[in-house]
């Protein structure tokens, strides 16, 4: 999957899941936060659960 495949991903899912974020800011909390253990809410919690592999690609 390339880096515009991994960003229409979770977009989709953003909209899909009626949340307020922004493709940066799921990536920013999964780097910054969820990576190191901190905490993260739980809807944000549910972006990275499901889009784990979209991250990778855009944390690159």
């Amino acid at each position: 999957m390339d880096k515009e495949q991994a960003r229409q991903n979770v977009e989709r899912f953003i909209a899909k899941r009626d949340y307020t974020y922004t493709v940066d800011q799921v990536v920013e909390n999964y780097l910054k936060y969820y990576k190191k253990g901190s905490y993260i809410s739980h809807s944000m919690k549910d972006c990275v659960k499901h889009l784990k592999d979209e991250l990778e690609v855009l944390s690159q």
